[in-house]
C-alpha cells in the first residue's frame, strides 16, 4: 500500500480516532495524580490488546504507570513515544468539555498529548494487520509535564533498543519539530546577616541586595543572538519591613540550542562571585534536558517523511522551538529522533487548547508509511 492508500483507510476509521480521542481526554490524568494517569495506560493497554497487540504497563512510583506495547521483534525497529499525563487538573473537564466543533476537538490534554496517543493506537492496530508487520513499539510516559523523572530510567532503556524515535507530541501548524532547546533550572540560596534595619543596618549583610546584583549578572549571562534566555521566574527574601534580609532565594530558567552553550551558561552561573563577601551563595540544579540538536540521521528521517508526505497531497514544514520533550532525551542519548509527528492544532496548556479532526487520519498515514518504508 502506498501512502494515498493508507490516508483512504485511515479516514474510513476516523470515528475509531474521533471514539479513542474522547476515551482519553475524558479519562483525566494531571501528572501528580497516579491513580487517574495509571487508570489511562491501564485503558490503553485493553485496547491494543483487544485488537491483538502485545501490550502492558510498568510502575514508575510515584507518579504511576507507563504504558510498553508493541509488535513484531522488542529489539531494532521504530519507537512511537508519548506521554499521557496533563497538566490540566481533576474538574477542568467539567469547565472544558471535550466537543468537536466546525472540525476542532476540545478538551483539557488533547491537543497535548492525547490526540497523538489516540493516532499511535490506530497505527498498531493497522500495522499488526499489514502483509509483514514491521517492528514497532510504543511508550507512553506518566510524567512527561513534570520532567520525566520516575520513568526516565525505562525510557532510556526502552529507546536504546531502538533505530529511532518518532515523537508523538502535537504540531503547531503542521510543522514537525527539526530541533528543540535544552532546559536547566537552577536554584540559587543566599545567605547573609540580619540587622535592625533602622538601628544598625551596617551590621546587616542583604541577601536580597546580592540576589538583586545576581539577577542583572545573569543578564550578561544569556546570548540572544545564539537563542540562550537566561530568565529568573521566582524570588524570595525577607521577613519583616525593619529588618535586614538574611535569606533569599531565586529561581532561573535557562534555554539553550546547544550543548556547547549548556555548559558555557552552567559554568558561569556556577561561578557567579558575590560582591558582598558576607552572604554566601550556593547553586543548585541544572539542565534537566539536553537540546535536541540536529543530526544527519534525524535530518534523514525529516527528509524521507517529508517525501511520503507530498506523496499524500501536503506539505510537512519543520520547526525549531524553545520549549523541550522527551525527544530532547533520546535524541541525546543518540537515538535518531523526530518530533512533533502529532495531530496539528493550538493552545497547549491553554484554556481554547484545540486538535484539528480531520489531521489525525493525515498523522495515521504518515506515520504508517513511514514506518514500514524505514523498516529493515
Amino acid at each position: 500500500m502506498n501512502g494515498t492508500d493508507w490516508l483512504r483507510l485511515f479516514e474510513e476509521r476516523e470515528t475509531r480516532l474521533r471514539v479513542d480521542l474522547e476515551a482519553l481526554v475524558t479519562s483525566e490524568s494531571p501528572s501528580h495524580d497516579a491513580g487517574r494517569v495509571t487508570a489511562v495506560a491501564r485503558w490503553m493497554g485493553e485496547r491494543l490488546r483487544s485488537a491483538g497487540v502485545r501490550a502492558e504497563t510498568r510502575p514508575c512510583p510515584p507518579h504511576g504507570e507507563a504504558l510498553l506495547a508493541g509488535i513484531g521483534a522488542v529489539e531494532g525497529g521504530t519507537l512511537l513515544l508519548g506521554h499521557h499525563d496533563t497538566v490540566w487538573p481533576v474538574g477542568s473537564l467539567a469547565e472544558i468539555p471535550f466537543r468537536i466543533e466546525d472540525g476542532r476537538a476540545r478538551g483539557p490534554g488533547g491537543f497535548d498529548m492525547k490526540a497523538g496517543l489516540a493516532v499511535a493506537l490506530s497505527v498498531l492496530e493497522a500495522l499488526l494487520a499489514a502483509s509483514d508487520p514491521p517492528a514497532v513499539s510504543l511508550l507512553s510516559v506518566p510524567d512527561e509535564e513534570i520532567g520525566t523523572s520516575a520513568s526516565r530510567g525505562l525510557l532510556l532503556e526502552t529507546a536504546r533498543r531502538h533505530r529511532r524515535v518518532l515523537v508523538l507530541e502535537p504540531s503547531l501548524d503542521g510543522a514537525v519539530k527539526v530541533a528543540r532547546k535544552g532546559t536547566g533550572l537552577f536554584d540559587l540560596e543566599f545567605r547573609g546577616r540580619a540587622a535592625h534595619a533602622g538601628l544598625e543596618p551596617e551590621k546587616g549583610a542583604s541577601a536580597l541586595a546580592e540576589m538583586a546584583r545576581c539577577v542583572l549578572f545573569l543578564e550578561t549571562v544569556q546570548d540572544v543572538g545564539r537563542g540562550t534566555t537566561v530568565t529568573p521566574t521566582v524570588a524570595a527574601s525577607g521577613t519583616t519591613t525593619n529588618v535586614v534580609p538574611e535569606a533569599a532565594s531565586l529561581k532561573a530558567d535557562i534555554r539553550v540550542w546547544s550543548m556547547t552553550e549548556a555548559t558555557r551558561v552552567e559554568a558561569a552561573v556556577r561561578g557567579y562571585r558575590q560582591a558582598d563577601a558576607r552572604v554566601s551563595v550556593v547553586v543548585a540544579g541544572g539542565f534537566d534536558r539536553a537540546p535536541l540538536e540536529p543530526t544527519p540521521a534525524a535530518e534523514a528521517l525529516y527528509a524521507r517523511a517529508r517525501e511520503i508526505a507530498r506523496e499524500m497531497g501536503f506539505e510537512l514544514p519543520s520547526a525549531r522551538v524553545g520549549g523541550a520533550s522527551d525527544g530532547n532525551l533520546t535524541a541525546a542519548a543518540g537515538v535518531p529522533t523526530l518530533d512533533g509527528l502529532g495531530p496539528k492544532g493550538d493552545g497547549a496548556h491553554a484554556r481554547h487548547e484545540w486538535v484539528d479532526v480531520s489531521d489525525m487520519p493525515r498523522r495515521a498515514a504518515l506515520l504508517t508509511r513511514l514506518i514500514l518504508d524505514l523498516a529493515p
